[in-house]
């Protein structure tokens, strides 16, 4: 990209999971799977990848109504607690280290925001353990409060109406294509991140400042 092809970037904008903090979806399942009686794949399919959660991570139904509808699904005979349900669901989390510094070198330059399909339980958990890093961003949109999910064009067009930018003023960062290519179906510019040293050289050949 030349000097004169770099785009103006007013903001830079990030996903959350895999990006900021890395999670292993398996580790919950496991669990779930053991204290259940039910097998791994079944847990994936019924729970951790249903319509179900991905309403759940729109926000169409309540903590403890996911909750509700995972416990339906065990064995007959399972005893388990809604904090017992919050403990498996939330402990799949590790900091990605290396992004305090990038958000705090960006922040001097643009403000950040945040995109992520997430739920209430995650982000409550999230919020908490992780507010050094959540504490960059001027506003956070996680899609349990937008109301929708990526690649939906919808999260990034209410995004882009909330933080009054043109989408060619942009760049948003996130560790799946897909969600990428929906960002980019509305105007927006995208990087696929892979880890902290790469982010920085692509969003270099932007023309963003990155320190």
């Amino acid at each position: 990209m030349d000097r004169k092809s770099k785009p103006e970037i007013k903001s830079v904008i990030f996903d959350l999971g895999n990006v900021l903090a890395l999670h292993d979806a398996r580790i919950a399942a496991k669990r779930y799977a053991k204290l259940t009686g039910m097998n791994f794949k079944e847990v994936w399919d019924t729970i951790l990848t249903s319509k179900t959660e991905k309403a759940y991570t729109r926000g169409e139904i309540t903590s403890y109504e996911f909750f509700r509808y995972a416990k339906s699904l065990a064995k007959p005979g399972t005893k388990m607690t809604y904090a017992q349900f919050r403990d498996i669901w939330n402990e799949i989390f590790v900091e990605n280290i290396g992004m305090e510094k990038v958000l705090k070198d960006l922040k001097k330059n643009y403000p950040l925001y945040l995109i992520s399909n997430t739920n209430a339980m995650h982000y409550r958990y999230l919020v908490g353990k992780y507010w050094h890093l959540l504490k960059h961003f001027r506003r956070r949109f996680p899609s349990h409060e937008v109301g929708a999910r990526k690649p939906d064009p919808e999260i990034y067009r209410r995004v882009l109406k909330a933080i009054k930018l043109k989408p060619e003023h942009t760049v948003f960062v996130d560790d799946h294509p897909g969600f990428i290519e929906g960002a980019r179906s509305v105007g927006m510019h995208g990087i696929l991140f892979k880890k902290p040293a790469q982010l920085l050289r692509e969003l270099k050949k932007m023309g963003v400042r990155v320190s």
